[in-house]
């Protein structure tokens, strides 16, 4: 049960950070967003898995809706990973 809430509510962040913005790939404005609507925007975006030099490395395309929102928000969950 709590590894479940624990998900929900990343997802309820990432819906926050990702989705309410200028570059959020939604189509309209709004204070919040549904969990479906996350899934569909954010987490749900085509991408290859590309293995190379011994890195993995995700491949988007180069008219991604979404993308400025999905770095967007890796690069804040990086940050707050690390420090």
């Amino acid at each position: 049960m709590a590894a479940g809430t624990f998900v929900y509510n990343v997802l309820r962040w990432i819906g926050l950070q990702g989705l309410i913005g200028d570059d959020s790939p939604v189509r309209h404005p709004a204070k919040r967003r549904r969990i479906r609507t996350v899934f569909q925007e954010l987490i749900s975006l085509p991408a290859q898995l590309v293995h190379h030099a011994r890195q993995v490395w995700l491949r988007f395309g180069a008219h991604c809706p979404g993308f400025a929102a999905f770095k967007r928000v890796f690069t804040q969950l990086q940050a707050c990973a690390s420090g």
